[in-house]
């Protein structure tokens, strides 16, 4: 019976050699429902610094992307360090940027010290979040904090300002009435609730919350709802 060595330089994990092996004979092939520990088995395995599966890993890398969707809310799964740690080794870029919004959006990275206003610590207390984890390598960790800090950065001065300030490119008359709308509801509709439930970390999916406000009911301008909410689009594409 033919023997093939494999070398242990090359540093393959005997649980990914078996995974390799259980797709290749067709016992465990990849499909939509593989789950993530399998996909990343088979990930490392098949790269050009392991076994070189050029059309496996390209497949799998595919399976991989397709479990961390993108949009302008995005909901991943579990596995975020594990998932970010796979996309940085192997640099797949289409999913990245989401997978480290998720991450540090959910899990404790401490920036380093600075000046905080009481709002902003309180947002910062109301938000639960998920210890920082131990699986990321020190670059990406430190990578992480910072990311954290520029998103508050970023959004606390959009979050904090009512958006009728920013004037709408309406007539005058419409500027005026958008202005006094946002003035008198930003506090009660947006701010307290963005304070309650730690919305400044959580900027894609705040500005969501408030283009589902129902702004017309409150009083704005068909013309002024829409261009706020196509800014409040642009904004999350932004983050």
């Amino acid at each position: 019976i033919p023997t093939v060595i494999v070398p242990s330089a090359l540093g393959i994990r005997v649980e990914n050699f078996v995974s390799l092996l259980e797709h290749l004979y067709h016992d465990i092939p990849l499909s939509s429902k593989t789950p993530f520990t399998r996909v990343a088995s088979i990930l490392h395995v098949s790269s050009p610094v392991q076994l070189d599966f050029p059309h496996l890993h390209t497949l799998v890398q595919d399976c991989l992307v397709a479990m961390f969707p993108s949009g302008p809310v995005p909901r991943h799964p579990g596995y975020l360090e594990e998932a970010l740690a796979l996309t940085t080794a192997y640099k797949i870029e289409s999913i990245r940027k989401g997978i480290y919004y998720s991450l540090v959006t959910t899990t404790d990275f401490e920036a380093e010290e600075r000046t905080q206003t009481t709002t902003w610590r309180s947002a910062r207390t109301a938000l639960s979040k998920t210890r920082r984890p131990d699986t990321l390598s020190c670059p990406l960790q430190e990578r992480c904090g910072k990311l954290m800090a520029g998103i508050v950065d970023h959004f606390t001065p959009i979050l904090f300002t009512p958006a009728g300030m920013i004037l709408c490119l309406l007539p005058q008359r419409h500027n005026m009435a958008c202005t006094v709308v946002f003035g008198n509801k930003w506090m009660s509709l947006v701010i307290q609730s963005a304070i309650s439930d730690g919305g400044v970390y959580k900027p894609v999916e705040t500005l969501e919350c408030i283009k589902q406000l129902d702004w017309a009911a409150e009083g704005l301008f068909p013309a002024c709802v829409r261009e706020k909410r196509e800014e409040w689009t642009e904004e999350q594409v932004v983050v």
